[in-house]
């Protein structure tokens, strides 16, 4: 459907949902009504009688998905303030059990809570939450607070929820994630439960779906 989606030419839409028709009926009414089509186009004569075959286990891709953190990347946010001691604790887990771990903040170096300073892998205005499989935060209250009128914090985490990625977002995140109508579910923690975190980063939060996108 998403591929679809970007074809401008109507009939060749049309065709390529009938050809569907072939493989699956209900795949081809839920391609037609995610395209908008007032009804279904007709399918094709087929070249080859249908054949009802079983599923594929090679072709199941969310099957042979490993549930591992090894080659995935997890972003970190912070910001002048963030408690470096929770930054590491995350960052070390995350590493131990074969992720990468990027630190993004609002500016390409921060003051931690301690005084120290920490340069970022990435600035947030130039860092979105796509290239990430997980994200996290580390921040004050008063920069979380700040920080929910800049657009680029928002989306960092709305395109998060969106992708149906794991949170962990600390308390002083919560008025970024109401700015982003993000709910606390099943897939958001907080960043000192570093344990159902990473967990959860393994894998996507696919009962978050309903909630984010109409199934057609």
């Amino acid at each position: 459907m998403f591929e679809l989606s970007k074809v401008q030419t109507q009939h060749v839409r049309e065709a390529m949902v009938g050809h569907l028709r072939h493989i699956d009926e209900g795949l081809a009414k839920r391609v037609a009504d995610g395209l908008g089509l007032p009804s279904m186009p007709p399918a094709p004569p087929a070249a080859v009688p249908t054949q009802d075959l079983p599923p594929s286990p090679p072709l199941a891709i969310l099957k042979k998905m490993k549930h591992t953190l090894q080659g995935r990347c997890i972003g970190i946010l912070v910001a002048d303030g963030s408690d470096g001691a929770g930054l590491n604790k995350l960052k070390q887990a995350a590493m131990k059990e074969g992720a990468s771990v990027k630190v993004v903040a609002p500016k390409p170096m921060v003051k931690l809570k301690d005084g120290t300073l920490l340069a970022a892998d990435g600035q947030l205005a130039g860092t979105p939450s796509v290239v990430f499989d997980a994200v996290a935060s580390m921040l004050d209250p008063k920069m979380g607070q700040q920080l929910a009128s800049e657009a680029a914090a928002v989306d960092w985490f709305r395109d998060a929820f969106g992708h149906l990625k794991a949170i962990a977002a600390c308390k002083g995140t919560q008025p970024i994630l109401d700015a982003g109508s993000v709910a606390r579910d099943a897939g958001v923690f907080d960043p000192a439960d570093v344990k159902a975190f990473l967990e959860a980063a393994k894998t996507r939060q696919w009962d978050r779906e309903p909630k984010v996108r109409t199934l057609a």
